[in-house]
């Protein structure tokens, strides 16, 4: 998997001149790996040279990143190990999201706001009770 960055710097099929690199003699390895990355240095260069582009996410358009978005794409590139731990990162960060918005929703129903909030408890209880 190709991260944004990658497919910019591997326009003119770079990807098809790795892909052959194991069948060119070892003598020859070296030099066209590194002709490789200059070709793939220049792609980067030449794209940030013609205007104002960059790279980004898709869903961003412009926003600021979601923290569980950042780690998804993350976690496409780690190893098992690291993908185990992001997954932690981000069942922890939706835990702490489902609790902030039913404390939000808990606040909505403060007793500031909903004078019978301690009474309609005690008086259900009271009738219960007789």
């Amino acid at each position: 998997m190709l991260t944004a960055l990658d497919q910019v710097a591997n326009r003119n099929h770079l990807q098809l001149l790795k892909a052959f690199l194991p069948y060119v003699p070892p003598d020859r390895q070296k030099m066209l790996s590194v002709c490789i990355k200059m070709m793939e240095l220049q792609n980067i260069l030449r794209f940030y040279d013609h205007g104002e582009r960059c790279v980004s996410a898709c869903s961003t358009s412009g926003e600021t990143p979601e923290t569980l978005d950042i780690l998804a794409d993350i976690r496409n590139y780690c190893e098992p190990g690291e993908q185990q731990m992001i997954d932690q990162c981000i069942q922890l960060l939706t835990a702490m999201e489902f609790y902030s918005m039913f404390a939000e929703d808990d606040a909505s129903q403060a007793p500031e706001e909903n004078p019978d909030f301690f009474n309609s408890g005690f008086s259900e209880r009271m009738n219960q009770n007789e």
